[in-house]
């Protein structure tokens, strides 16, 4: 029996994920999900059109189009035909059709968003490629990578005035500098905006300076742009790197839209041979996708505003609340603001995602070393709060990062309950660690 190519290694168990498939199901208080309060299959069907509804009634538990089916496939583009359009001009083209079938800009696929990036970088990596990646991020984008051996060059974020996080442009073009000087075989960039967990989110036109930098390479690398939390931003507002040559875009249902559960995604790629190798390996993992989520995600899809309004608002005020909270534990937390300055009933910064990363003060709490285990690094302040107050609470441990920070979900209406639990529970903490002193 073979033991497969020597070149390929264990992929390594996502610390976030066994967090939570500990934690986010037994502790009473979610205070790091990425995702947006969901939506029940009730609400989503009181948005079906009469035509829809009936698609629903007569659906069956058969098997569905590979690719997606023709009406989903369709929702997607309608989405992405703007920005593909900016493309297309840009390069000369003329208008494209407005029919998903007809145009011949993109490839289309849906997938389970991580099967995505398991697809497309199994498929399109090998040993020895380099790839730049965004630091810290979602496991799977650089996993599949590390496993394949491949070099694995880190972007890493710097604070801004704001105490906001920030990646820098001059830093990536220093990076694809020196891979240009060294000679080196630039496979893949990794990008992820608006990102997780720190809520950097590019403009359009920082997306489109990445990509006048990647030209310069005589072989263009890959632009992987996980764009899963883009549609927090607003209507008009979204960034996008779909039709971009040798692009792929990731993106689904699952975080501002509210449907996780759906476990709908896609992948928009420009270049045809690649998108063939990718799709292939679906054979072997989803194939197609339940024909009830696909029902639903084209009611999503043609019903947009009236999905992501609510949980942009739950965002807003949460991010506000958050504010106040890392002012008042100012022994804990860096705040995201000076704090100078008052945190007014609207706030002055506008969210630009549903995760936010403060930063965590050291040593934790201000207290000295070894006044309790708990305290002793994050992840121990995680363990504990999840064992004995119930808080599950995403640390930067868990994205292998080392610079001590908090991952907030700020997407769900239970935010400021589960807040004012943890806020609780620190203060208890301290009492405790003072007292044993």
């Amino acid at each position: 029996i073979s033991n497969g190519p020597s070149f390929m290694e264990a992929v390594r168990p996502s610390l976030l994920e066994r967090f939570f498939a500990k934690y986010e199901f037994t502790c009473r208080y979610q205070l790091s999900c990425s995702d947006c309060q969901s939506w029940s299959t009730k609400e989503v069907l009181n948005r079906a059109s009469e035509a829809q509804r009936k698609h629903w009634d007569d659906s069956s538990l058969g098997y569905t189009e590979t690719l997606g089916h023709p009406l989903l496939l369709q929702a997607i583009w309608d989405r992405y035909l703007p920005v593909v359009q900016r493309e297309e001009t840009r390069r000369g083209g003329g208008e494209l059709p407005r029919e998903v079938g007809k145009q011949n800009a993109v490839k289309i696929t849906t997938c389970v968003p991580v099967e995505g990036i398991y697809i497309a970088m199994t498929q399109l990596l090998q040993q020895g490629d380099v790839v730049i990646a965004m630091e810290p991020a979602y496991q799977a984008l650089t996993e599949i990578a590390r496993s394949r051996t491949c070099e694995i060059v880190s972007w890493k974020p710097h604070y801004d005035v704001e105490n906001f996080w920030n990646f820098r442009l001059e830093d990536l073009q220093f990076l694809l500098k020196q891979c240009l000087e060294r000679g080196q075989h630039l496979k893949m960039l990794i990008i992820n905006s608006p990102h997780n967990p720190t809520g950097v989110s590019f403009t359009q036109a920082e997306l489109d300076q990445i990509f006048e930098l990647l030209e310069e390479f005589e072989e263009m690398p890959i632009l992987f742009s996980d764009e899963m939390y883009t549609a927090i931003l607003g209507e008009g507002a979204a960034p996008s790197n779909a039709g971009r040559r040798n692009s792929i875009v990731l993106s689904g249902l699952s975080k501002p839209w509210g449907m996780p559960g759906l476990r709908m995604g896609w992948l928009i790629m420009e270049n045809g041979e690649h998108f063939e190798k990718v799709v292939t390996l679906r054979d072997y993992t989803t194939m197609c996708l339940p024909h009830h989520s696909e029902i639903l995600s084209i009611i999503a899809l043609q019903e947009a505003e009236a999905f992501l309004k609510r949980n942009r608002q739950i965002c807003d005020e949460n991010y506000r609340l958050l504010q106040e909270f890392l002012l008042r534990m100012s022994d804990w937390f860096y705040p995201l603001v000076q704090e100078n300055q008052a945190v007014q009933a609207k706030s002055p910064f506008a969210f630009r995602a549903s995760t936010v990363f403060p930063r965590l003060k050291h040593p934790l709490g201000g207290l000295g070393s070894g006044a309790l285990e708990s305290l002793e690094s994050p992840s121990a302040l995680a363990e504990h709060l999840a064992s004995e107050y119930s808080i599950c609470m995403i640390v930067s441990e868990k994205f292998e990062f080392d610079c001590p920070a908090v991952r907030f979900g700020i997407g769900m209406s239970s935010f400021p309950k589960s807040l004012q639990m943890l806020e609780e529970a620190l203060k208890d903490i301290r009492s405790k660690a003072e007292m044993s002193g």
